[in-house]
C-alpha cells in the first residue's frame, strides 16, 4: 500500500461512498416501511402510480438506485439488467422492450459529497437544491411528489440535525 491509499481524504471519501451505498439499497425498504408510519410519505407514494421507477444516482461514481412502485404501494429496487437500454432514463418515452423497466424520474447528485452532505442530514434538499447539488430530468409533477417525500423521509432521520431544527422553525413561523 503506498501512502496515498491511508490518507484522511481517501478514508473520507470511501466512507461517505459506503454510507451513501448503504443508503441507497435500503431506500425503496425505508419508503416502503416508513408510508405505514407517515402520513406525508404515505400521501406522495400514493401520488405515484403502480410501475413508476426512479433513479437516483451519483455522478463521478458507480453508487445508483432504480425504484418502481410496486401495486401494493410498496418499492422495490430494480436491478440494472432489467432497465431499458433504448431509452434515456426520466425521456418519458417507452421502450421497444416490453418487459424492461424505463424510468420516469432521475435525481443525479453532482458530486458524492454534495449526495453525502444531503443524506447525512447536513442540509435539506431544499439548500441541496439551490446550490444546485443535483439535476433532475422527467415530469414537474412526480418530481415534485419525490421531493416531498424525500424531504419527510429525511426529516424522519435528521430532524435532530440543525439543518431540519431550522427548517421546521421557518416553516412554523
Amino acid at each position: 500500500m503506498d501512502d496515498r491509499s491511508l490518507s484522511p481524504r481517501t478514508l473520507g471519501k470511501r466512507l461517505q461512498a459506503l454510507y451513501v451505498r448503504v443508503l441507497l439499497r435500503l431506500l425503496p425498504h425505508l419508503i416502503s416501511l416508513f408510508r405505514h408510519v407517515s402520513p406525508k410519505i404515505r400521501a406522495e407514494v400514493d401520488y405515484l402510480k403502480p410501475g413508476y421507477a426512479f433513479l437516483l444516482t451519483v455522478r463521478g461514481t458507480n453508487l445508483a438506485c432504480v425504484c418502481r412502485r410496486t401495486e401494493s404501494g410498496a418499492f422495490k429496487r430494480v436491478s440494472p439488467a432489467r432497465l431499458a437500454r433504448d431509452v434515456e432514463p426520466g425521456s418519458g418515452l417507452p421502450s421497444a422492450d416490453a418487459s424492461a423497466v424505463t424510468v420516469d424520474y432521475v435525481i443525479a447528485f453532482r458530486s458524492l459529497a454534495f449526495a453525502y452532505r444531503c443524506f447525512s442530514g447536513g442540509e435539506t434538499l431544499k439548500e441541496a437544491l439551490a446550490e444546485r447539488a443535483f439535476s433532475t430530468r422527467g415530469p414537474n409533477d412526480t418530481g415534485v411528489a419525490l421531493t416531498y417525500l424525500f424531504t419527510a423521509l429525511l426529516r424522519m432521520f435528521f430532524g435532530w440535525r440543525s439543518a431540519y431544527r431550522a427548517a421546521k422553525r421557518v416553516a412554523h413561523g
